[in-house]
């Protein structure tokens, strides 16, 4: 258990570090955008461009460089329409004249370096003008970008899978452990209840107190154990696993829910965890929040995914504006996308005040 719990505070301490960096390269992408605002305004003056300016004829030869592009590019006087600056161009000249198109917007790659090109014609429409704009800094920080949000996605991943490790342990034990102990006590008990003396039968109903709450304790522990880690979901699947839980809650809470489902193949472990976890959840929410008098739950597989459905016939709620004002409010509905986000899925919902509400948990295809 102490392994566990350290390779999970080493995950967390890992994820907290590459958290801080995309904050870092967040603010670098952000100053990007605030240059190219900037720019935008100096587009007019090719002079005072800070970005370079070509100018060409509709037969590609060069007509104009500002100070910039000439200092990058001498030789586009020369190789004129052959430079990698400004190959292919005819076919989008072409377009811009015909379908009078305001500008065109393209990435080009010329050695080690990446630009983005806005091409558009002139006033006269004898000349095209090309504004240059060396964006490889920007790309260079978006793969990273890229490449840590891969990094937090696994990271992230671990720390889920450790902690439903960590609940099927601490659920086998008190399934076992514990859930024994309390069947041996129970037997001890009612075997000394039993052989009580005619002179002691005073204690008798003090034994059915004491026997009355292990059965009790022991049941509760039972709960417990199965809200951890169901072990249904290691026998009979996840479609029967989600209806017990369904008859289970009903009871508890003396909800109506009616399940329907079918069954599907095999999943993933992570996959029949994300679902009952998003079940759970949902469930919780409509017992303390929706005032429901009936729930509707569904479990279906379609071409290209499996979704699982729960609708309330409740009181409903305007999700954006409670999220809005009330940010903890939606911490349970947030920690369902998270999880469905993470193997690649997505949570709708439909919720409309007076009219109940609807969740709808999907998984693609491809993930199970």
């Amino acid at each position: 258990m102490q392994s566990v719990l350290e390779n999970q505070e080493n995950l967390n301490s890992e994820l907290i570090a590459l958290r801080d960096r995309v904050a870092e390269l967040e603010v670098i992408a952000a100053r990007h955008e605030d240059v190219e605002r900037k720019l935008a305004r100096l587009a007019n003056f090719p002079e005072q461009n800070p970005n370079m300016v070509i100018e060409i004829d509709l037969s590609g030869h060069t007509t104009y460089l500002n100070p910039v592009a000439q200092d990058q590019f001498p030789d586009l006087w020369v190789k004129g329409h052959d430079h990698p600056i400004l190959h292919d161009l005819s076919s989008i000249v072409s377009a811009l004249r015909a379908d009078r198109q305001g500008y065109f917007v393209r990435e080009v790659d010329v050695a080690d370096r990446i630009y983005e090109q806005k091409i558009c014609c002139t006033a006269e429409d004898v000349l095209v003008r090309i504004y240059v704009h060396d964006i490889t800094e920007l790309k260079r920080a978006e793969d990273r970008l890229q490449q840590l949000a891969e990094r937090m996605r696994w990271l992230t991943q671990r720390v889920v899978l450790a902690q439903e490790e960590e609940r099927q342990r601490v659920s086998r034990e008190l399934h076992d452990e514990a859930g024994q102990a309390l069947t041996a006590l129970k037997i001890s008990l009612e075997l000394i209840r039993a052989d009580l003396p005619p002179e002691a039968a005073a204690l008798r109903p003090n034994f059915d107190d004491v026997i009355s709450l292990t059965d009790a304790t022991h049941q509760q522990i039972r709960l417990l154990a199965r809200g951890l880690r169901p072990p249904a979901l290691d026998t009979v699947g996840l479609n029967l696993t989600l209806e017990g839980f369904c008859n289970d809650f009903a009871r508890l809470t003396h909800l109506d829910i009616a399940y329907t489902g079918t069954e599907t193949r095999p999943l993933p472990d992570t996959v029949n965890i994300c679902f009952y976890r998003v079940l759970q959840e949902a469930l919780t929410n409509v017992a303390a929040h929706a005032q429901a008098d009936r729930v509707w739950v569904e479990l279906r597989c379609e071409s290209d995914r499996t979704c699982l459905t729960i609708r309330d016939r409740g009181r409903g709620f305007d999700w954006q504006a409670q999220a809005t004002s009330r940010p903890q409010a939606g911490i349970g509905l947030l920690g369902m996308r998270e999880r469905l986000d993470l193997l690649g899925g997505w949570l709708d919902i439909d919720s409309v005040p007076g009219q109940g509400t609807c969740l709808t948990a999907c998984l693609p295809l491809e993930v199970l």
